[in-house]
């Protein structure tokens, strides 16, 4: 599996995550998700790429019923994970209401 899929599955056990598609274009890797819980779904996509010294290119697009976040970013890993949990924490709220 790749980054985001190892994430979801690490920090959110009551999610059902479904790989739809993963594969490497040069050194970007990307990333799409169908992600469910309580019978509710969105789908993730995630791109990333290094670029130096621990640095990451990166970009997520998460997509619900009733929702759509883009985010993207230049981080290391740490701040990636802290965008990304504040970005999925935030996309299961919504789904909720």
């Amino acid at each position: 599996m790749g980054y985001l899929s190892d994430r979801l599955r690490e920090e959110y056990k009551d999610l059902q995550i479904k790989e739809v598609y993963a594969t490497k274009l040069g050194d970007t890797d990307v990333e799409i998700l169908e992600v469910s819980k309580d019978e509710q779904k969105f789908i993730a996509m995630f791109q990333s790429r290094p670029l130096r010294k621990g640095i990451f290119q990166w970009s997520l697009i998460i997509t619900s019923a009733n929702n759509t976040r883009t985010i993207k970013g230049l981080d290391p890993m740490d701040g990636i994970k802290l965008a990304l949990k504040s970005s999925i924490d935030a996309m299961i709220a919504g789904m909720k209401e």
